[in-house]
């Protein structure tokens, strides 16, 4: 379910740093928060500078929101930013000062993927093994 919104302008991030964050995004998830790993998409939006501004001036921050289920600890969430606001930096090389990480909750009642409504945090191996079935 995390769903991972990565936002920048055109030519700040190569395809291979976009496959790069993306499989460190995922690693990170899935390490702080014990959900699988197939549960964590990414996406990339790139937009013309003219489209992006910090301070009223055109800017080329990445910004990178997250959509988690609800129901983890303040601190797993503080960690999730700090570690994929860390590894974005590096990976892309954009300075940590240009890069904004944001964690909001859903509650998992209220997100479906494969049609199916996805599991509170924690149920997950139960929910995996009912689509098996």
């Amino acid at each position: 379910m995390p769903v991972y919104g990565v936002t920048t302008t055109r030519g700040i991030v190569s395809d291979e740093q976009k496959a790069d964050l993306a499989a460190e995004i995922t690693r990170i998830h899935s390490s702080v928060t014990g959900a699988p790993s197939s549960f964590v998409h990414v996406v990339f939006t790139e937009l013309p500078e003219a489209n992006v501004f910090t301070d009223s001036a055109p800017s080329r921050p990445l910004l990178i929101h997250g959509t988690t289920r609800a129901g983890r600890p303040d601190a797993e969430k503080v960690r999730l930013a700090k570690s994929i606001s860390t590894a974005s930096s590096e990976i892309t090389g954009v300075p940590e000062s240009r890069v904004l990480v944001i964690i909001t909750d859903t509650p998992a009642r209220f997100a479906v993927e494969g049609g199916r409504v996805l599991p509170e945090p924690g149920d997950e191996d139960d929910w995996l093994d009912e689509q098996s079935n």
